[in-house]
């Protein structure tokens, strides 16, 4: 055990504690807890115990870095504490994962892009509550070893343009699949953050024109204001790009999830339109995203309510069975979408992988004129 090892352990141990004035059971707890479940930098629990340990016996001095409020004896006091309550978790569970070294960064060269995550590097710290290395050639990244023995990348930027979060897989012989819902189960990520990539994806991206839209009609402008006479008084809730998550489907082998990941389901659900249950309302914005709400009240939340009075892409119904589309329509006041609109929603269903053909719409629109097509 080196002294390097020793102070390094204890400074980050008591700069965790440095403005309690009392270091009592319940924080040695905490920090008996916190040495198992995550434990400091690339170091294995065993490690961290044995450096505490013996440190411990052969009395090691205590590093002065951090300014305690306790004198030595009532520090050395905590540390036997800690590493007493250590012993009495044992059998220690095996972590969910183990953060490697910079030093594997080479090793890294070949590994096969598998998933995309849309999240910035200070969210990610905070959900998997592991420090991204910064390198000024490579930016930043994460080397993780799972409890399976994959081993895994995260490294951002990877894209022109976006800060997003590219996983890399050096274990080719296991399915994209299970090694991201391996890491979803090790960490507070959620599915609707992540995307698996295909070799389209990891090509040149080209220019792609985005999804046309259709704005509210304008007899709902300013319906979300106090005092407006819209729906007598009533304001529609207008979601911000942050709640509005919340409502986002995602395509995942061929099944829509909602955003904890659990299978897409309207059987309970009920619009205006259909007050007999089974549909629920959806907009899709310009980048083919769909929000879906198995609710919808009149005077407080519409279609509109998803993009805030945004112009839509599409907007209507849609009737989902444990993931698998059932029918989508195009019934929305708010937008009374052209069916061309409607048709752009199967579009994007089907590059998201789902089974959804013409003949699953339920169509109100009258056909669209060829003028109409054109433009």
């Amino acid at each position: 055990m080196s002294d390097d090892l020793w102070r390094g352990i204890v400074n980050r141990i008591f700069y965790g504690v440095q403005f309690e004035n009392e270091l009592n059971q319940k924080l040695v707890d905490r920090i008996a807890r916190a040495l198992l479940t995550e434990p400091i930098g690339t170091l294995t629990p065993d490690q961290e115990y044995e450096a505490l340990a013996g440190g411990l016996r052969s009395n090691t001095p205590l590093p002065t870095l951090v300014q305690m409020r306790q004198n030595g004896a009532e520090l050395r006091d905590f540390l036997i504490r800690i590493v007493l309550r250590m012993d009495e978790l044992r059998p220690w569970s095996e972590p969910p994962f183990q953060l490697l070294p910079e030093s594997r960064l080479s090793e890294f060269g070949d590994a096969h892009p598998i998933a995309r995550i849309r999240i910035s590097i200070p969210d990610a710290e905070a959900r998997i509550l592991r420090h991204f290395y910064h390198d000024p050639e490579n930016g930043d990244y994460l080397l993780l070893r799972m409890r399976s023995g994959a081993v895994i990348g995260l490294f951002s930027p990877f894209w022109d343009g976006s800060d997003d979060i590219v996983v890399v897989s050096e274990s080719s012989g296991l399915s994209p699949h299970v090694v991201i819902d391996e890491l979803l189960d090790a960490t507070d990520l959620r599915p609707d953050l992540i995307t698996f990539l295909t070799e389209e994806d990891l090509a040149p991206e080209q220019p792609r024109t985005a999804y046309e839209t259709t704005p509210i009609q304008p007899q709902f402008q300013g319906e979300n204001l106090p005092g407006n006479q819209v729906w007598s008084g009533k304001q529609v809730r207008y979601l911000s790009f942050e709640e509005r998550q919340s409502f986002r489907l995602t395509a995942r082998n061929g099944l829509l999830h909602d955003s904890r990941g659990r299978l897409s389901d309207t059987t309970a659900a009920q619009t205006l339109w259909t007050p007999n249950g089974g549909r629920a309302i959806f907009v899709m914005d310009s980048e083919g995203t769909i929000y879906s709400a198995p609710f919808h009240i009149l005077g407080e939340f519409h279609h509109s309510s998803f993009l805030a009075g945004a112009p839509a892409a599409g907007a209507g119904e849609i009737a989902i069975v444990q993931g698998r589309v059932q029918l989508i329509s195009d019934q929305s006041s708010h937008y009374r979408p052209a069916r061309r609109f409607t048709l752009q929603v199967v579009d994007s269903l089907r590059r998201q992988g789902l089974a959804v053909g013409v003949d699953m719409v339920e169509f109100h629109a009258p056909p669209d004129r060829p003028s109409q097509l054109l433009s």
